[in-house]
Parts: C-alpha cells; structure tokens; sequence
C-alpha cells in the first residue's frame, strides 16, 4: 500500500484519499480468500475509465469521477454479498430445521421484499437524498442477516428476509439496481455513459464470482477445522453482514452530483402521468416480455438439459458455464465500442437478435460438442445489450424521470421473471422437449423486433452529438 500512496498524485488530495480508502478496504476483505485480488478489482475498474483524469496537467480530477468510482464499488460489494448469499442460504436454512415449502416461503417473501421496496424507491426516491437511500438500503440488508444468525423461528426470519434480499440470485434485481442507474446517469456524458454501465456490469460480474468464492471459508472451517455446518455457515452470515455496513460506509462519501435535479413539487413520481410515460411504459412492457422468455432458458434448465439430452457429467457442464461467462465478460467490455460504430439500440437489438438464432439452433444440435459450442459462441453476443440497452433508456427521459424510468424496467422485468421457471417446468413435464428452447427464443426474437421497429427513429444524445 505504501508504494501506491507514492504513487498518487498530490495535487488532489480528496481523490488521493478516496482511492486509498478503497484499496484499503479491498486489501483487508481479500485477505479473507484471496490476497490483493479485491484490491486490485477496485483500481482496475477506476484506472480503465479514469487514467486520463488522475494525470492531467493539475492533477484535479472531477468529483463526478470520484462518484463513479463509489458507484462501482458499491456494486462489486454489493453482488459480492449477493452471490456468497445466493450459494449458502437454503443449504443454511435447511440445516437449521426448516423445511422445503418453509424455505421456499422465506425465499418468495424475500423477492416480495425486493418488489416491494423497488416501488417504494420508484415512486418516492426524490422525497430523500438518492446517497441516503443507498446508505439505508445497503445497511438494512446486512442488519436483517441478524436474525438467520440468532434465531430458528420461520416468522422472524420471514420478516427479516423481506428487507434483506435472501433470494440472493436478484443480481438484476432490487431498489438498488434502479438507484446505480439513475444516479450513475447524473455523473456521466452521453459520450461516456454507456462505458460506464459497461464498467457497472463489470464490477457486478467480478463482485458475485468472489462471493462465491468465499464460500471456501466454510469448507475449510469444516473440513479443515471440524466446525459443525451451522457455525461455520454463521462465519459466512457475518462477513454478509459485514459487506453490506461496509457497502453502507462508502454510499456516504457519495456527492450531490448524482441527485435528481427535480422541481420543486414533483417528489412524487407517477409513471404514468409523467411526460414520458409512453417509452417509459412501452420499455417496461417490452423488458417483462424479455424477461420472462430468459426466465425459461437460464443456466439451471441448460444444465438439466445437457445431463439429460447428452449425458454430460457435472464437471463439464461447470467448464462450460465458466467458459460461456468468461464470454460474456467479454461481451460487456466490447459493448460501448461496438455502440459507437452502429448506435445503442441497434447493438442491443441486433447482438441480440444474433444471440436468440443460436439459443434456437442449441435446441437442435446433434451432439454434445456441437451444443456447448453454440452455447458458447451465443456468449459472445448474450450481454452485449445490457450496458447498452440501461444506457439507451436513461438517454431516452429527462433528468428529473430516470428514477421512474429505472424502477419501471426494473419491475417489468421482474413481473416477467417470476412465473417463466413455472413455465418451462410445465413443458417438460413429459418429456424434455425442444419447447422452451423455441418459445423463449422465439419470444426474444418479438422483442428484438418490436423495440427496433418502435424506436428506430428516436434519437438520444449519442446518436446527435
């Protein structure tokens, strides 16, 4: 750390601080799994979009940047929290003494929560600061993980679970999801925005896979140490916990440039008396028809249909997720360029539309090489569209309605997810059949198709600067 804080300019001494403030924090964290990794995550993800700010000729840099830089950080840790949840929580719960429906209903109240407080944030997150919604979000759900710890009661901890994200696979869900976008919107330029929701998808992507990874804690307190499950599980509660206040602590260093520049008498937001209801409304419907055809083809039912078609065995199945996700890393990073050749809307729709003939053709390959290969290759293209498509509905609404327009695809989407799992075990009650390959690559493609043809000739500011 010493060689770093030479290394920093001192013309500034705020942003000297802020970085330092950070690596400090990644070092401590990592050495819990992984030394230096956090660290370098964090300085990384600030030098690639703000290298030529730190060495300009004064040394000054932007407090916008300062802004992104917090933003990202709070979604690496926040999805940090998120996937190391996401992993232990029914394998805790169940080790406790609850049952399956009981665990099931702990899970459904906690993405009721998540609805719940997703309204609460679109509609009233002007009547406070946007910085203090973060700070009392992120501290509320760590606070909640209290009662797993403390207590067996099913009631209470179905009372903690609605405020404290649970069900932590809502990696695109959440009040918090619709704060990064609007806020992250204020501290950017229509000719940086979309890198920076790359850098967001990034950051979000590199916080849930070292969550995962923490997990090995446990492993080694019980296969190492000989702790029961439930102790050492309580380990991994705690540094949830722990993530989550520290998330809390960095929101509060976050400045006025990313609230709404809202007029007076216009804290409430209703979407659909605001003045861009009609893409508002028309997006969301539009996300919640994606939604649900994604719903139907995620990881889960790939794998279930690699064992079951071809026979693959666990260990290849796993190789060939992280290989398809290594892509999509790669997808992410290369989406603002590829923006910048063709425009957003035609490089969410058409990488998309690319993307949804090979999930098709997957349904339909002869053999198991030939499937991953096509599984793979669809990588490529499959998350080109979110930098892209959050960038786009941010141009799209003036300042005072990102909030609305953020909660309202954040809803849409998440009505759309909710009963497409349902759907897909429905058609493979018999058998399994190409079914929901076809629909839900047939229901993108509908959507691909309709957002091109209903807003191909509106123009955001990317396109016109």
């Amino acid at each position: 750390m010493n060689e770093l804080r030479a290394s920093l300019p001192d013309g500034d001494s705020s942003i000297t601080y802020a970085i330092i403030f950070l690596c400090d924090i990644g070092y401590c964290l990592s050495g819990l799994h992984s030394p230096k990794s956090l660290k370098h995550y964090f300085v990384l993800i600030f030098l690639s979009s703000h290298l030529p700010n730190i060495f300009r000729h004064d040394h000054q840099i932007d407090r916008t940047s300062i802004d992104a830089l917090i933003i990202y950080a709070g979604r690496g840790l926040r999805d940090m929290g998120r996937g190391l949840i996401a992993v232990v929580i029914a394998i805790y719960l169940a080790a406790i003494g609850l049952s399956i429906p009981q665990i099931g209903l702990v899970l459904g109240i906690s993405l009721l929560g998540g609805f719940a407080l997703s309204v609460l944030v679109m509609f009233g997150a002007n009547v406070i600061s946007r910085r203090l919604w973060f700070v009392i979000i992120s501290a509320i759900t760590g606070i909640a993980v209290v009662m797993l710890i403390f207590t067996d009661n099913v009631w209470l901890i179905c009372v903690a679970s609605f405020f404290g994200s649970y069900a932590g696979s809502g990696a695109h869900w959440g009040p918090s999801l619709q704060l990064e976008q609007a806020s992250l919107t204020e501290v950017t330029t229509s000719q940086n925005r979309t890198r920076a929701f790359s850098n967001l998808s990034i950051s979000s992507a590199g916080g849930r896979a070292m969550g995962s990874a923490l997990v090995g804690i446990a492993t080694y307190l019980i296969g190492v140490q000989g702790w029961q499950l439930v102790d050492a599980y309580k380990v991994l509660l705690a540094i949830y916990l722990g993530i989550n206040l520290l998330n809390s602590a960095i929101y509060i260093a976050l400045s006025s440039s990313i609230e709404s520049k809202v007029a007076a008498g216009s804290l409430l937001v209703n979407p659909f008396k605001a003045t861009s209801r009609r893409p508002i409304l028309t997006l969301s419907s539009l996300f919640g028809l994606d939604s649900f055809a994604g719903g139907m083809i995620f990881d889960a039912f790939f794998a279930l249909w690699m064992v079951n078609k071809y026979g693959m065995n666990e260990g290849a199945i796993a190789a060939i997720m992280i290989a398809t996700q290594a892509l999509n890393l790669i997808s992410i990073w290369l989406a603002p360029f590829v923006a910048k050749k063709i425009g957003l809307l035609n490089t969410f729709v058409w990488t998309q539309v690319a993307s949804n003939i090979f999930l098709i053709a997957f349904a339909f390959a002869p053999g198991s090489v030939i499937a991953a290969g096509i599984w793979m290759i669809r990588g490529i293209f499959d998350e080109m569209d979110v930098p892209t498509r959050q960038s786009y509905m941010m141009a799209l609404v003036p300042p005072e309605e990102r909030n609305v327009m953020a909660g309202s695809a954040n809803l849409g989407r998440g009505f759309g997810r909710m009963p497409s799992s349902a759907a897909t075990g429905f058609l493979w009650a018999g058998s399994y059949t190409v079914a929901p390959w076809l629909l839900g690559g047939g229901l993108k493609l509908i959507y691909d198709f309709s957002i091109y043809f209903l807003f191909k000739n509106v123009e955001v500011p990317e396109e016109t600067s």
